[in-house]
């Protein structure tokens, strides 16, 4: 977990190895199965015609679904697990539609794309101040109209005061997504849901989110056995941190600050990475500002972000033997390729410019190669959020698969 403030004085370098040396540990022990519900409220309950006017500011330039039910809408906090093994709270809003019948559903659990390290940039607080940075509330509100069970959860460390998101921290991020599956299904039981006669359960995500939808079917084995994840659907997912690096930095101070703090500054120093002028004033540029203020602020370049050394080394492809140490926590915390055998469904623009094409494409074709049925699907003319252009071709994916029918694949190949 991450403490702020914090620094990197010899005390608190000390206490966080021994955080990275817990974690370690942590990650093979599984955690119970049981999710406590710490709290629960009924916040509104939505018609289909207020879900439709929602969609109106998300869906501008694709066709918006027209909504078939209402959806009651609920903020549950739940318990879950930081690296270290210590309790994280976790604040989620959960999306029940008011169904007609009884049967299995898919329960839709999406990850948001970057919003920021501190509680003021927590996704929940997005739909309550007016900030657009995804309108993610509306993103699952409309798939759960159309009969999905959303769940949409805030990243851990949001919900705990004193503390940062670990960003980009690929066992954080599992966790999280795996304990939102347990925690809806164990506030379904206890609500005796109607219409909800079982749930089908997909993680999902944009861009960070990819990262950790994919980041929880690696874990699931180790850490959550007994859950049963039918499929991983990502939106232009950024899951390998390597590439994040290199083709659109201005995340990386975020995921610096962070592993500086995880691994310690012996084997994560943000001043072997960052140009002088950026590593100087991290700690304060990553706190006091959100994601827009922090794309606004730092460059879009690996060679106007980094030091040249770092930035020559990233570029070559020669990080393993110039930077051992960092390489390997960059690699440790990618996410989608431990063969975990998820059907996935991997939907990406050709105008990205987060995650490029080729990129993606060798992602999808790695995935495919250690057995995972992948549907990859380019959509032309759109950029790195393509949550509206194939909403209907994701909805349709995890349908078939909740009702028994075989994933398409095209291995990644297009």
């Amino acid at each position: 977990m991450l403490h702020k403030p914090y620094g990197f004085d010899t005390r608190r370098r000390t206490r966080f190895l021994v955080i990275a040396f817990l974690a370690a540990v942590a990650l093979a022990a599984p955690a119970q199965p049981k999710v406590q519900i710490l709290t629960s409220q009924l916040v509104e309950t939505l018609t289909p015609a207020a879900i439709d006017r929602l969609e109106a500011s998300l869906f501008t330039a694709d066709p918006a679904p027209k909504a078939r039910l209402s959806v009651d809408s609920w903020l549950i906090t739940f318990q879950s697990l930081y690296p270290d093994g210590t309790p994280a709270t976790i604040l989620a809003q959960l999306f029940i539609p008011r169904f007609a019948d009884r049967a299995v559903r898919p329960l839709y659990v999406f990850a948001t794309g970057s919003t920021g390290l501190t509680s003021n940039c927590r996704p929940s607080r997005e739909h309550v101040v007016g900030i657009h940075w995804g309108l993610y509330r509306t993103h699952v509100l409309a798939f759960a109209a159309q009969g999905a069970v959303g769940m949409l959860p805030d990243y851990m460390g949001f919900a705990d005061t004193g503390h940062l998101q670990p960003f980009y921290s690929a066992v954080a991020e599992g966790r999280m997504m795996l304990d939102s599956i347990r925690a809806a299904r164990t506030f379904l039981g206890q609500q005796a849901a109607k219409g909800v006669a079982d749930t089908a359960a997909f993680t999902a995500g944009f861009s960070q989110g990819g990262h950790a939808a994919f980041a929880a079917a690696d874990l699931r084995s180790s850490y959550a056995p007994d859950v049963k994840l039918r499929g991983v659907i990502g939106y232009g997912p950024a899951t390998d941190v390597v590439t994040l690096f290199r083709e659109f930095p201005v995340d990386a101070p975020m995921v610096i600050y962070t592993y500086a703090a995880l691994y310690g500054k012996a084997r994560f120093d943000p001043a072997a990475i960052l140009a002088p002028k950026w590593a100087e004033t991290l700690q304060d540029d990553v706190t006091r500002q959100c994601i827009g203020g922090m794309q606004a602020y730092y460059p879009w370049t690996p060679r106007e972000l980094f030091r040249k050394e770092f930035a020559d080394a990233l570029l070559a492809g020669t990080l393993p033997k110039a930077y051992p140490g960092i390489n390997a926590v960059l690699t440790q915390n990618s996410s989608g390729l431990s063969g975990h055998r998820v059907p996935a469904l991997i939907l990406e623009g050709t105008d990205d410019v987060v995650v490029s094409v080729p990129s993606q494409t060798a992602f999808a074709r790695a995935l495919s190669a250690r057995g995972s049925p992948v549907q990859l699907s380019i959509y032309k003319g759109v950029r790195h959020d393509t949550r509206q252009a194939a909403f209907g071709e994701a909805l349709k994916w995890m349908t078939t698969i909740t009702q028994g029918g075989k994933p398409p694949s095209n291995g990644g190949s297009l």
